[in-house]
C-alpha cells in the first residue's frame, strides 16, 4: 500500500515504514501484554520493555491472549534481496494479527526499531484508534543517522538524566548515532569574558586540565540576579561511561568528538610543552606541535584513556575533528593578540605544513585503530577547503598503511541556500573514502532561533546522490528544534520525501494531536520572525561577544548594534523590527496554547514550550530595538520614559517564558544575553530620568 494509505490506517508512524500491507480486519489489542522473546539479548529486551512502557503498555507475565513475540533470527531466514547489505542488521518485520504481535529481525537493533514502531501504534490505540491487522517491512536508507552535540553552553550543564532523555528522543526517531563534544575551544568568542573553552572529561595525570564556567543572569522566577561558577557535570561526575551504556541499550552508538588541532586553546595554554611554538620555542597557547613526540605522547594517553574509561565494551567510531586550523585569540588577558596554531619550532619546520598534517592524520588513525577503534572520523574542510591534502599522496599513504577503509570524512556545510563546491561526498568517494554529511539541526539556541531545515534537505539530497553512508548533524540539542531532528530522521531512514520538507513537517506534527494545525502555523511564524526581517540579525547580543584585531573590547552593546541599524539606507528599521515583534507575539501566544493541551506527549510538550520561548525572545529583542532605534533617531523624545518602561516589561515577560520554557541546562545561558539588555534598559531609564546625555552602551 502507499505511504499515504498507511498513514491514514495507523496515524503517528514516524519515520514512515518502507512497506505496509493491510491483511484484513481490525486488531484486538490490549494495553496489558506479555512480551516473549527469542534470541533477544537482555539489554535489548530491557529497552523494548521501556519503549512499550513509555507508550502506555503494561508488560505483565500472565497474559495468554495478548502477546508480543519478538525473534532475532539468522539473515537467511528472511527475504532480503531488496535490502542493502548495510541496512540488514536494522531490518525488521512487524505483524499485527488480532491480539498477537510478531516481530522478526536479523539484528538486535532491528528489534528496537520494530518496538519503536509498535510504540507509535499503541499510542494511537490509547488515543482511540483501533489499528488494522497489518504487516510491515522496514529498514533504513542510511546506516549511520544522528546528531553531534557540540561542547557549548547547554551541553556543558547537562546531567546524566538529560543525556538519557536525549538518547530516548533520538531512539524514538530511529536515529542511531550520538556524537558528544568532549573538547573544543573558540578563542575569539568571549561570551563569558574569556576564551570559550570546554572540556567535558578529566584527563588522567593532568589535574590542572579543567575549565570553570561563569554565567550571570536575572531570574524572573526568583526575582534576583544570579551568578554561577561551575564545572561541567560530565567532567565533575565523570559519567560518560553511563551515557555510552544507556545509548547501547537504546540502539544509539555514542561517538566521542575531540578537537585534535584546530579549536584548541585550553590544553596548549595549560600544558605549554604540547603547544604550537614560535621559532625560538616560545609556546603560543594555541594549536599543537603535531610533529613533536611529546605532543603525540600526550594525545595517545588522552585519547587512549577515553577509550579505556568510557568504552570498555568496544568503540565503533572516534571523531578527531581537525577543522578550522587557523589563527585564533588564545590569550585571556589580551583579546587583540592573535596566534597561529601552526608550529614554527625546528621540529616542525623540517617539513611543510601539509606534509606534517598528512603524517599527523595517518598517525592518529593508526594509533586509534590499534587501540580498537572501528573507524576514525574527521571533518573534511581542512583537507578540501583550506588545504589540498586529499590528494594521491595521501591516498597512497592510507593504502600502504592499510587504513583507507578505516577513515570516514565528515562533510559539513550549513547554508540553507547552496552547497560549497569543495564540500561534496563524491570528492572522497571517488577516491574510495567513506563519507558522512553534517547538516545543522540546531545551534545558537543559547542566543537565538536558527532555522536550518532547508540545509538538512540539501545535504541529505547530496548524501544520496553521492553515496554517503551517514548523516550526523552538527548541533546542540534543543527540543524547540525537534522538527529539524525529525526531518533528518525522516530523510535518513525513509529517503527523500517527494513532498519536500513541508510534507515531512506536517507528518511529524501529528504528535501534537488536535493542536497539530496550530503548531504548524505558529512554527512557520517563528521561522518568519527569525528570517524575514533582516534587521533582527544585528540585534543579538552574542554577535558582540566576539573579539577581533581591529575591534574595541569590550564591544559596545547595544551601541554597536544601534549604529548598524541607524546607518541602514532605505530601511525603516524601527518599523521592520516592530513587524517582527508582532509576528513573534502571534507565534508565542499560539504555542503557549498548544503546550497546555492535556495528554500531550512529553517531547511534543517540550518542543512547544521551547519554541514559545524562542518566539518570546524574538518578540522582546525586536520590540526593544524598535524602541531604541526610534529613540536614537530622535523620534520618541516625549514618550521615551513610558516606552522604556514598556520595553522593560516586555523583556522581563519574555525572560520569564524563556526561564520556564527552555530546558534547565540552557536557560541560564539564554537569560545571560537577555540580562545584558535588561541592564541597559535599567541604565537608560536612569539616564532619561536624569535628563542628561543618554549612554548607548551598558556600563
Amino acid at each position: 500500500m502507499s505511504s499515504m494509505e498507511a498513514r491514514l490506517a495507523v496515524p503517528g508512524l514516524f519515520p514512515d515504514p518502507r512497506e505496509v500491507v493491510l491483511t484484513g480486519g481490525e486488531t484486538d489489542l490490549s494495553q496489558d501484554v506479555r512480551l516473549a522473546t527469542n534470541n533477544v539479548l537482555p539489554l535489548q529486551r530491557k529497552a523494548m520493555r521501556g519503549i512499550l512502557t513509555e507508550a502506555g503498555v503494561r508488560v505483565v507475565a500472565n497474559k495468554k491472549k495478548y502477546v508480543i513475540e519478538a525473534t532475532v533470527a539468522p539473515e537467511d531466514a528472511f527475504e532480503l534481496g531488496d535490502v542493502p547489505e548495510a541496512a540488514r542488521p536494522e531490518y525488521y518485520e512487524l505483524e499485527l494479527r488480532g491480539s498477537l504481535v510478531f516481530i522478526r529481525t536479523p539484528g538486535q537493533s532491528g528489534a528496537l526499531w520494530a518496538t519503536q514502531t509498535l510504540g507509535a501504534i499503541f499510542r494511537a490505540f490509547a488515543n482511540g484508534c483501533r489499528p488494522p491487522n497489518l504487516r510491515i517491512r522496514d529498514w533504513p536508507a542510511l546506516p549511520n543517522r544522528g546528531i553531534f552535540v557540540e561542547s557549548k553552553w547547554g551541553p556543558d550543564r547537562m546531567v546524566l538524566p538529560d543525556w538519557c532523555t536525549l538518547i530516548d528522543r533520538l531512539s524514538t526517531l530511529k536515529l542511531n548515532r550520538l556524537g558528544i563534544g568532549l573538547y573544543g575551544c573558540w578563542g575569539n568568542c568571549r561570551f563569558e569574558g574569556a576564551p570559550t573553552e570546554f572540556l567535558q572529561v578529566p584527563v588522567p595525570g593532568h589535574e590542572d586540565l579543567r575549565k570553570e564556567h561563569r554565567l550571570t543572569w536575572y531570574s524572573p522566577a526568583r526575582k534576583e540576579w544570579c551568578e554561577e561558577t561551575y564545572e561541567a557535570p560530565m567532567f565533575r561526575d565523570n559519567f560518560l561511561a553511563e551515557v555510552v551504556n544507556y545509548g547501547r541499550e537504546k540502539g544509539v552508538t555514542v561517538i566521542p568528538f575531540v578537537n585534535s588541532l584546530g579549536h584548541n586553546t585550553l590544553i596548549p595554554r595549560l600544558l605549554p610543552r604540547v603547544s604550537a611554538k614560535d621559532a625560538d620555542g616560545s609556546p603560543r597557547g594555541v594549536g599543537y606541535s603535531i610533529a613533536d613526540p611529546a605532543t603525540r605522547e600526550f594525545i595517545e594517553g588522552f585519547y587512549g584513556s577515553i577509550i579505556e574509561r568510557f568504552f570498555p565494551a568496544g568503540i565503533d567510531f572516534f571523531h578527531i575533528q581537525m577543522d578550522e586550523v587557523w589563527p585564533d585569540y588564545p590569550d585571556p588577558d589580551d583579546p587583540h593578540r592573535t596566534a597561529s596554531p601552526w608550529c614554527e619550532a625546528p621540529v616542525s619546520t623540517a617539513r611543510g605544513r601539509e606534509e606534517n598534517l598528512r603524517d599527523y592524520i595517518l598517525w592518529l588513525v593508526r594509533m586509534l585503530t590499534d587501540k580498537g577503534v572501528g573507524k576514525v572520523v574527521m571533518w573534511n574542510d581542512q583537507l578540501t577547503r583550506h588545504m589540498d591534502i586529499l590528494d594521491d599522496a595521501f591516498l597512497r599513504a592510507l593504502e600502504e598503511a592499510g587504513l583507507k577503509d578505516r577513515l570516514i570524512l565528515h562533510w559539513w556545510w550549513y547554508s540553507n541556500d547552496a552547497l560549497n563546491d569543495k564540500t561534496h561526498v563524491r570528492l572522497g568517494a571517488e577516491k574510495g573514502i567513506e563519507g558522512w554529511v553534517a547538516p545543522m539541526t540546531c545551534y545558537f539556541n543559547w542566543s537565538r532561533y536558527d532555522y536550518r531545515r532547508p540545509n538538512i534537505a540539501r545535504m541529505l539530497e547530496m548524501a544520496f546522490a553521492e553515496g554517503a553512508t551517514g548523516a550526523v548533524s552538527y548541533a546542540v540539542h534543543d527540543p524547540g528544534h525537534t522538527d529539524h531532528e525529525a526531518l533528518l530522521a525522516s530523510c535518513a531512514w525513509s529517503g527523500m520525501d517527494p513532498g519536500g520538507i513541508a510534507a515531512v513537517q506536517e507528518r511529524w506534527a501529528a504528535c501534537f494531536g488536535a493542536g497539530r494545525n496550530a503548531f504548524l502555523a505558529a512554527a512557520e511564524d517563528v521561522v518568519q520572525a527569525a528570517t524575514a526581517f533582516p534587521t533582527l540579525a544585528s540585534c543579538w547580543h552574542y554577535t558582540y561577544t566576539y573579539c577581533g584585531k581591529d575591534l574595541p573590547w569590550p564591544r559596545p552593546y547595544p551601541g554597536e548594534a544601534l549604529e548598524r541599524l541607524c546607518k541602514l539606507e532605505g530601511v525603516d528599521a524601527a518599523a521592520q523590527l516592530a513587524a517582527c515583534a508582532a509576528t513573534a507575539a502571534r507565534a508565542q501566544e499560539s504555542l503557549a496554547g498548544v503546550a497546555q493541551a492535556e495528554d500531550l506527549e512529553s517531547t511534543a510538550k517540550a518542543c512547544a514550550l521551547s519554541l514559545a520561548a524562542d518566539a518570546a525572545r524574538i518578540r522582546a529583542v525586536a520590540r526593544t530595538f524598535a524602541f531604541l532605534v526610534a529613540l536614537r533617531q530622535g523620534t520618541l523624545p516625549a514618550a521615551a520614559a513610558a516606552e522604556c518602561a514598556a520595553a522593560t516589561e516586555t523583556l522581563l515577560a519574555a525572560m520569564a517564558v524563556v526561564e520556564k520554557g527552555k530546558p534547565d541546562w540552557v536557560a541560564p545561558a539564554c537569560l545571560q544575553s537577555l540580562s545584558v539588555l535588561l541592564r541597559f534598559l535599567e541604565q537608560l531609564a536612569g539616564d532619561i530620568r536624569a535628563g542628561g546625555e543618554l549612554r548607548w552602551t551598558v556600563a
